[in-house]
């Protein structure tokens, strides 16, 4: 097992006021009942949100940015960027985006940004109704890919090292650090145990399949993609929203000099896939819808080894045409047809 400490709350803050010099500390923000990742202060620690749920927006947005600018050499000036109550849901993701912008011919941009940072993650404890993460394999908690990970309890925090850099982040502060005990160890398990239960409890009415490689070349023709695209208005949102969606496209802005442009883009997107002549391989929206599935729950599985959906339930609750991905999965899985 990797190193605990607990952390009472004076010494953390201590801990946060040391990072600041040398980090932006982005962290999850309360604005009503959602929560955001904002660059914060030494004037906003108290009001980090450790816990809760997830951010409304991805981690993605900050390391792969919504457009960009590609034609010049990407040189950040400001501090590297401390992530600060990122959640597991985000952090899967992680290894996705990596494998697609990383690797021998990574994108130099993303690989700075990706380099620079450091991830602290934090324990979820309060999951929507939409979340479901253990229906695609993962926990409300970290398990690996961090440099350091929370766990909230009582008026503290339990601090898990998981790489040499989180290891280096707690140096000098030896006297704010306390081996864990059992009773500690004891109410962190106790409070994972209950989240997996709660999402578990969320999704009971929901049947998913094990794997879905197979299943969706059987139901490739299914009725049910028409069905559940009907009320699709092709915004993009769940794209967008994904944290694991990392298709772009390019635009070559002429204007005083040659500039190119890269944004996200959204396999929903009449325009998504289409040629200079004009062509599309998904003319119709239940197909574009269709392959958003596929990419997931296919697709990324063959390429990257891993699931291309995180249970973070974004999509969901950015749907316009409240389009639950849950009920279609547990539809195919149960052969349901119109």
């Amino acid at each position: 097992m990797s190193e605990r400490y607990y952390i009472g709350k004076a010494h953390w803050l201590s801990i946060l006021h040391g990072w600041s010099d040398k980090y932006q500390i982005v962290a999850s923000q309360a604005f009503g009942k959602e929560f955001f990742f904002m660059p914060v202060d030494e004037s906003k620690f108290n009001t980090i949100i450790y816990d809760q749920i997830r951010t409304v927006q991805p981690l993605k947005s900050f390391l792969l940015p919504a457009l960009e600018e590609v034609t010049k050499d990407q040189i950040d000036e400001h501090k590297p960027n401390l992530f600060l109550g990122v959640k597991a849901c985000d952090l899967h993701s992680l290894s996705i985006i990596d494998k697609a912008f990383g690797g021998d011919f990574s994108d130099p941009g993303y690989k700075q940004r990706r380099n620079n940072s450091v991830i602290v993650s934090a324990d979820c404890s309060d999951p929507r109704p939409s979340c479901f993460c253990t229906q695609v394999d993962e926990k409300p908690y970290a398990m690996s890919g961090f440099d350091l990970n929370l766990s909230k309890i009582w008026d503290g925090l339990i601090v898990e090292v998981g790489s040499k850099r989180g290891k280096q982040l707690l140096e000098g502060h030896d006297k704010a650090l306390k081996e864990v005990v059992k009773e500690e160890a004891e109410t962190q398990a106790k409070i994972r145990h209950e989240t997996v239960r709660r999402v578990q409890a969320n999704n009971i009415k929901y049947k998913f399949a094990d794997q879905y490689q197979s299943l969706f070349k059987e139901y490739w023709d299914s009725s049910l993609w028409v069905k559940h695209s009907e009320t699709c208005v092709e915004c993009g949102a769940c794209n967008h929203a994904c944290p694991t969606c990392h298709c772009y496209f390019l635009d070559d802005v002429t204007r005083k000099v040659f500039t190119k442009l890269r944004g996200w883009d959204s396999c929903h997107y009449a325009g998504y896939a289409v040629t200079a002549g004009g062509g599309t391989p998904r003319p119709r929206l239940s197909e574009r819808f269709r392959n958003r599935y596929l990419c997931k729950f296919s697709y990324l599985p063959a390429n990257y080894s891993q699931l291309g959906c995180t249970g973070c339930g974004r999509c969901i609750d950015a749907c316009q045409g409240k389009i639950d991905m849950r009920v279609l999965l547990s539809e195919l899985n149960q052969g349901v047809e119109e």
